[in-house]
């Protein structure tokens, strides 16, 4: 390996990676997705049934089942836990930002591979999703492994590329569903132009064929098993998504939401990206400019939209900002002069704002749940300082520090202050009370619901549920509970005549709106 290879060269320099991926912060689940995942991952590994995603006893296809099992994987190797429910997540954004790297090595040139990778983990959509336990990290890491394999597969490219060309197809469905066909359809153009030889070549179809098999078992066998009506759900939930307006945002949403959850870099990109039109050919085009820009239409004629679909373009906006940035400090000190002092001033307002968090007796009042107003002063200190030195460097090196280590510093004191890994920070501390412990360590707990929930109520559900060491049935009458026998229910319905012989053990609005009973007759 030529030491032009630079993030291989050297691997001292992802050390600074570890403290945005790693920390000993508390960690706790979002309700939605991730606690769905983590709960569903539970019921695999408490049943031994791997085939079909569950709510409870029953299967429920809304969703395909590649996440669930890649977290009841890593809780069967690792133990129960909700640092090995993100382990997955975690593993695929630290081989997105290495995938990252070598993309940019082989489209931008030598030097630009740590610093594309730099600017992705130093983007807050991909550390946020880097400490979710959810679908999407892992679809991004394949993405990435199939356009690298396609970009590698050349005529006098081993087979090993082109099988990996066909390969992460089936598992890219396994984790998302149908929205996988969608980078697929980005794809298109790369292989027909630049890779149609491929067409032609065993290997590539192997890959594809080997990648499928397991989806055709998995759907074989859900379908003998649970009937085709059931797991049709997959079907049916893509039709949902595609005429509903619960999640419908218009077809801009995407031209501002990925921008302002790509901050501080969305403007690097844009610049990069215009030079790029001006300047990309052949492969490098198709990569760097056709494949997102399809994948950014695809996604906006979907009609639902989340800020999460984006995080399929976060790498390619690291490519454009990376090439951007190059350019800027190519001669030394930052360029132009007018850029360079607007960011140094944008760094003097954050810096005050900063130092006005950290004032004692600070009035404003601001709070990101579970950070205290310092801890964001502290963060917005380090970024405003940084920014703020950069008029007076006159190196490449030194204004290339100053524009990541604010950044770097930022964000790797959030992560370690838990902001992205401590989600229901109340809720956690509620339910490390040592009395409500010793009750749910004390059996089964079950759940007691007779109609639908509310979204609230359903989020607070699956939270609950993944804190029951012992996880009971869920039921629609009291009756079915035996004598002493612990269940949650929703406080509203203790009023109810019927559920007269429940007694109520805790509550409170950290709970809300469940309360924990026993049946009474127990102890």
């Amino acid at each position: 390996m030529t030491r032009s290879n630079g993030y291989k060269a050297n691997p001292w320099r992802w050390l600074p990676f570890l403290p945005l991926l790693l920390s000993l912060a508390p960690r706790s689940y979002l309700a939605h997705d991730e606690g769905y995942y983590a709960l569903q991952a539970r019921w695999i590994q408490d049943s031994g049934q791997w085939l079909a995603p569950l709510w409870w006893d029953q299967p429920l296809f809304d969703r395909t089942i590649g996440v669930q099992w890649l977290i009841a994987g890593s809780q069967q190797l690792l133990g129960p836990s909700s640092w090995a429910a993100h382990l997955p997540s975690l593993l695929a954004a630290a081989i997105a930002l290495a995938l990252t790297a070598r993309l940019a090595h082989l489209l931008l040139g030598p030097g630009l591979g740590w610093l594309s990778a730099a600017l992705l983990a130093l983007t807050p959509l991909f550390i946020n999703y880097a400490h979710l336990a959810s679908q999407d990290m892992p679809l991004l890491a394949l993405e990435l492994c199939g356009v690298l394999a396609l970009l590698q597969a050349d005529q006098k490219a081993g087979w090993g590329w082109k099988l990996g060309a066909g390969l992460w197809i089936g598992p890219a469905f396994l984790i998302k569903g149908f929205m996988a066909a969608l980078p697929v359809a980005a794809l298109l153009p790369l292989l027909l132009l630049q890779r149609r030889a491929l067409l032609r070549s065993g290997s590539f179809w192997a890959g594809l064929i080997l990648g499928w098999l397991p989806v055709a078992l998995w759907l074989g066998l859900s379908i003998q098993r649970y009937g085709g009506p059931v797991v049709g759900g997959l079907l049916e939930k893509l039709l949902f998504l595609s005429a509903s307006d619960v999640y419908s945002a218009g077809p801009l949403y995407y031209l501002w939401n990925i921008p302002a959850n790509c901050a501080p870099w969305s403007l690097a990109a844009l610049v990069g990206l215009i030079w790029g039109l001006q300047h990309w050919r052949g492969r490098e085009a198709l990569v760097l400019l056709v494949y997102p820009l399809t994948l950014l239409l695809l996604l906006s004629c979907f009609r639902t939209k989340t800020p999460y679909y984006g995080l399929q373009l976060a790498p390619f906006l690291a490519l454009w900002a990376a090439a951007a940035l190059n350019l800027a400090c190519r001669n030394g000190a930052f360029r132009p002069k007018a850029l360079r002092w607007l960011i140094c001033s944008l760094g003097a307002a954050v810096l005050a704002a900063g130092l006005t968090l950290l004032w004692p007796g600070n009035p404003s009042g601001i709070q990101l749940a579970p950070l205290q107003p310092w801890m964001l002063g502290l963060a917005a200190c380090a970024l405003g300082l940084s920014w703020l030195l950069l008029p007076a460097q006159t190196e490449r090196a030194g204004s290339l520090a100053c524009l990541l280590a604010g950044p770097w510093l930022a964000l790797a004191l959030l992560v370690q202050a838990g902001l992205f890994t401590d989600r229901s920070p109340q809720l956690r501390q509620a339910l490390e009370a040592p009395h409500l412990k010793a009750e749910l360590a004390a059996g089964p707990v079950a759940v007691i619901s007779s109609g639908p929930l509310s979204g609230d109520a359903h989020a607070q559900l699956i939270l609950l549920a993944l804190a029951a060491p012992e996880l009971g049935p869920k039921l629609s009458n009291p009756a079915a509970l035996s004598a002493g026998q612990l269940a949650w229910i929703e406080t509203s319905q203790l009023q109810d005549p019927a559920n007269q012989g429940l007694q109520p053990l805790t509550s409170g609005d950290d709970l809300a709106p469940w309360t924990l009973v026993r049946k009474s007759g127990g102890r």
